[in-house]
């Protein structure tokens, strides 16, 4: 008994495991069934959706599209201007006020030189200048008094030698008369009327030019020659003098004025060089190079401080050879940075660069390759920062809110006239192909617009590919479907229980 109540224990210990493996079978069957079964239910639906793309007709709405052409664009924020900060003074720097990346107002000090041996080189300069000043009108002084001595002398000189002259002529005068007073005399008391007659005509002969014959006034007119020789020789001779005097006061003023010029002139330089000694911010901006520190010896015309003027901000982007010609000044651009998000900023092309590796002329050019071309927008905010990266859309053409439809689907007839293809509703859930007639305008990207004709918003365009459908011919609502319905799940039949050119399978 005991040996047989084991049996039956060890029996119902030897069972349990079939029973188990049982159940597990089962359960792995009933899952199989189930994923057989959404195998077949989604090949059956994709079979069903081949058959229809097959057999029937693809149709969407026409809608308004932005057809807008832009070229992008990406670029770094820089300043309305670069500015060199340099001094004409050679002098040691004494203190750097700016770091790069400080913000700094018009007027801000960056840089001071040292002083103190331009001030004294001004000092030393102008007491020279000064005591060269008074020595040189002291040497005026004097050069002009012997202009006036030497004119003096020659007034004087001519007025004796003209004195000469004058007794000359005088004692000619006199003597001649008395001969011509004798004559006649002689005639007064000629005895006979012939005799008179004939002192009457030695008279007139006389008076006529006979005198030049007589020694005694001969000699009287050489004394007159010789007098106004003597005349001349003084004027010559004073005239030189006076000339002479005259070149040494012009001397004196070139040869004074072109060393006075020299030392005014290095006067002018040093004083320009003093006012240099203290550096100001040329305008409102951020540093972006500091290239000196205390104790460099400065070098007339070495950049100390570069600023950015950010009173404006600009992008300066790159531009591809393909797009170069497209952008012209005055274009409207959005643009974008990761410092603003999804905020956009007004922008507008201020400068277009058609040459190959030129600068804009920003410090930031990072942006503009050196090998290509470059463009520079006006940003319409001042809250970005130098250097940062951004991304602008240029607008090339504006065609916002336009009728548009694939260019591909624009079909012609036998008189070059434009048409498209459209489902018209029966009022049974079928449709009919019906044309259009459109006039077309530009063409971009993959649309073209619509400009005039027949067609307008939500005719359902039959996307015929292959211009195998033609005009009159008829569908039943399961030919007819839409990718977007399909695309979003919708079967064909769901689309079409109320006519797939419905408004439900429009907005779809």
């Amino acid at each position: 008994m005991k040996d047989k109540a084991k049996q039956t224990e060890k029996g119902a210990y030897t069972a349990a495991p079939k029973k188990k493996k049982k159940k597990v079978l089962i359960i792995v069957l009933a899952i199989v069934i189930i994923f057989a079964a959404v195998i077949g239910t989604a090949i059956h639906s994709m079979t069903k959706q081949v058959e229809i793309t097959s057999n029937g007709i693809e149709v969407e709405p026409v809608q308004l599209r932005d057809l807008s052409d832009t070229i992008s664009l990406k670029g770094t924020v820089a300043g309305k201007s670069r500015m060199n900060v340099t001094s004409m003074a050679t002098a040691e720097v004494t203190a750097v006020d700016v770091q790069v990346g400080d913000i700094v107002t018009e007027g801000d000090t960056l840089v001071t030189l040292d002083q103190a041996d331009i001030e004294t080189q001004i000092a030393e300069l102008e007491k020279s200048i000064a005591d060269g000043t008074v020595l040189s009108q002291y040497n005026q002084k004097d050069l002009q008094q012997a202009l006036d001595n030497a004119k003096l002398a020659q007034t004087q000189s001519l007025a004796d030698a003209q004195k000469m002259i004058d007794r000359a002529e005088a004692a000619y005068d006199e003597a001649r008369n008395a001969k011509i007073a004798a004559m006649i005399e002689a005639q007064q008391n000629a005895e006979t009327e012939e005799a008179r007659a004939k002192l009457e005509q030695s008279t007139r002969d006389f008076v006529n030019e006979g005198y030049k014959s007589d020694a005694d006034l001969k000699s009287l007119q050489q004394s007159i020659e010789d007098a106004k020789e003597s005349y001349e020789r003084t004027l010559l001779s004073t005239n030189q003098s006076v000339a002479d005097a005259q070149t040494a006061i012009e001397r004196s003023k070139y040869s004074g004025d072109d060393s006075m010029d020299k030392s005014r002139e290095t006067l002018d330089d040093l004083k320009k060089q003093l006012n240099d000694c203290e550096l100001k911010a040329p305008c409102s901006g951020v540093v972006v190079a500091v290239n000196v520190s205390v104790g460099d010896k400065n070098t007339p015309g070495q950049t100390l401080i570069t600023m950015e003027d950010t009173s404006s901000l600009k992008m300066v982007a790159s531009v591809e050879e393909a797009d170069i010609l497209k952008l012209n000044e005055g274009m409207n651009a959005i643009v974008t940075s990761d410092a603003t998000g999804e905020a956009s900023i007004k922008g507008e092309v201020t400068r277009v660069v058609r040459v190959k590796g030129q600068s804009s002329g920003s410090s930031y050019d990072m942006a503009a390759s050196t090998d290509g071309y470059s463009v520079e927008i006006s940003l319409d905010t001042t809250e970005l920062l130098v250097g940062m990266s951004t991304k602008a859309r240029v607008m090339i053409t504006e065609k916002r809110e336009v009728l548009a439809v694939p260019y591909d689907l624009i079909q012609y007839d036998e008189d070059g006239n434009a048409y498209v293809l459209v489902a018209e509703e029966n009022g049974d859930g079928s449709a009919t192909a019906v044309k259009r007639n459109v006039e077309v305008g530009e063409e971009i990207d993959y649309y073209t617009e619509i400009t005039g004709g027949d067609l307008k918003e939500g005719d359902l365009l039959i996307y015929d590919y292959t211009y195998s459908i033609q005009e009159g011919q008829s569908f039943t609502p399961e030919q007819i479907y839409s990718e977007q319905s399909m695309g979003l799940g919708s079967s064909v039949g769901e689309a079409g229980k109320d006519g797939v050119i419905s408004a439900e399978v429009a907005k779809s």
